[in-house]
């Protein structure tokens, strides 16, 4: 078992990364309810609204690989603090340059999506590292609630600050909580646990792989004394990403053991073979059907109330926060769910089939249910249950990420990323010549429910649990 130290640190970085999604995800978010009073102020048309919607999403694009090969080499620490500083200054920017145009806003979220865009790989490589097999479902499912929080913040405190101090103060309002959380973050998470203080960390493994603190400091000086002079290399074993490097010396009696020093031994070169693999593809079908579904309502929820209902976003903050909290309170509810589900006969595979399935399945149902409402709450009651069941995706596809590979998690990560956000940049640009076109929410709702059918299809016949191997190059 692992020790209660041990324990805190592990639960510590998976808190820190949650609200680290928290921050990136609100200030990304807060664009899509402001962006209908600065269309007011600079007269935007749906083609305008939905070209500064794509800028970060095509930002986003470029820097996924690169950021999923620097954290693998480097850590994941780095390049999630790139993404929290540059989305603060961008936040804090706006107000500034909004008067030269709505180009201007376009280059800031650009800026905002390129160095964001590392954020999610280096999330994935950091939990990779830092939890067992058996706590990839819990973590997976914790960090996943980022976003939705992060979004129900954008939706609800965005609009009203708005209407009351206006939108320029909500940009700078944002900012200066992203700052504040650049500093905590900075301050207190590490890309691994070698990197943390001695008594915080450990060079002790269980049979699992877990990173444990020593459990008697004296049995490790004695170890060390016995190995004075030495030098040898020790794998750490929950990841061929990093290798440890230890110098032993004597260590007087009642004096700390000397830490180790992890040196960053990530690829150095993309891994193609890996993504010969069948179910690697399964996982990026998956993440695209996903990205496409829930970006649409992050992005156009608002606007949609505007048009087919009447409703301001100041007005219908009640009906734009109302499925975010569902789905953040379904969220932390799938941190419990795996466990139990394999204790009680459940393969792994099966677990990741039977949750993607329910995300798919109920989201592909809902909307339908949307695309046939006629009324406000009624919408809102179909997009609360579609929102709650994305959140059965943390122990689906998002977990079999990391079932896959430990060594090339934040590449995978990063291309799987950057292959789904081709459908986020496109989403907004369909959406807007759509509506200018044929003025048809409902056909993009249905277009939506077809495509979660195919993504039920896809985990049911693509995922599989275990690590693909590649041979060194």
């Amino acid at each position: 078992m692992a020790s209660a130290a041990g324990a805190r640190g592990r639960l510590r970085q998976a808190y820190l990364l949650f609200g680290t999604r928290v921050a990136l995800q609100a200030t990304r978010l807060a664009w899509a309810p402001l962006l209908v009073y600065i269309s007011k102020e600079l007269k935007l048309g749906y083609q305008e609204q939905g070209q500064v919607l794509s800028s970060f999403s095509f930002g986003y694009l470029f820097t996924q690989v690169l950021g999923g090969m620097a954290a693998d080499r480097y850590g994941g620490k780095p390049v999630q603090t790139l993404g929290l500083v540059a989305s603060a200054l961008g936040m804090l920017l706006i107000p500034v340059v909004v008067d030269y145009g709505y180009w201007m806003l376009c280059s800031v979220y650009f800026v905002m999506g390129v160095c964001q865009g590392p954020g999610h790989p280096g999330y994935n490589a950091m939990a990779a590292i830092w939890f067992r097999a058996s706590e990839r479902g819990w973590v997976s499912s914790v960090c996943e609630a980022g976003p939705v929080c992060g979004t129900l913040l954008s939706v609800l405190i965005a609009p009203q600050l708005a209407k009351y101090y206006g939108w320029r103060t909500a940009f700078t309002v944002f900012g200066m909580l992203c700052t504040l959380w650049s500093i905590v973050w900075q301050h207190y998470a590490y890309s691994n646990p070698s990197e943390m203080p001695f008594e915080e960390s450990s060079p002790e493994v269980d049979e699992e792989g877990g990173n444990l603190l020593s459990k008697a400091v004296g049995s490790l000086a004695k170890v060390q004394k016995s190995l004075a002079g030495k030098k040898f290399h020790m794998k750490d074993p929950t990841s061929t990403t990093h290798e440890r490097v230890v110098h032993a010396r004597p260590v007087s009696p009642g004096s700390p053991p000397e830490q180790t020093k992890t040196v960053a031994r990530g690829p150095t070169t993309f891994p193609f073979t890996f993504f010969t693999f069948v179910p690697v593809w399964g996982v990026i079908g998956q993440h695209m059907i996903f990205n496409t579904t829930r970006y649409f309502f992050a992005d156009w929820t608002p606007m949609y109330y505007k048009d087919v209902f009447g409703l301001e976003p100041d007005n219908s903050g009640h009906l734009l926060t109302t499925p975010f909290v569902a789905g953040a309170i379904v969220q932390m509810l799938m941190s419990g769910v795996e466990e139990p589900l394999i204790k009680s006969g459940y393969s792994p595979v099966q677990v990741r089939k039977l949750m993607g399935g329910c995300g798919f399945s109920i989201t592909a149902v809902s909307l339908m249910m949307m695309g046939l409402t006629t009324n406000a709450y009624s919408f809102c009651f179909w997009l609360s249950i579609l929102e709650a069941s994305l959140a059965c995706h943390a122990c689906g596809y998002k977990a079999n990420y990391m079932d896959l590979t430990t060594r090339y998690q934040g590449i995978f990560m990063g291309t799987g990323n950057t292959i789904a956000s081709i459908c986020t940049f496109g989403m907004p640009l369909f959406v807007a010549e759509a509506l200018r076109k044929y003025k048809d929410w409902n056909g993009v709702l249905m277009a939506l429910s077809m495509l979660n059918f195919v993504g039920i299809m896809v985990n049911q016949r693509f995922t599989v649990v275990k690590e693909l191997h590649v041979a060194e190059i």
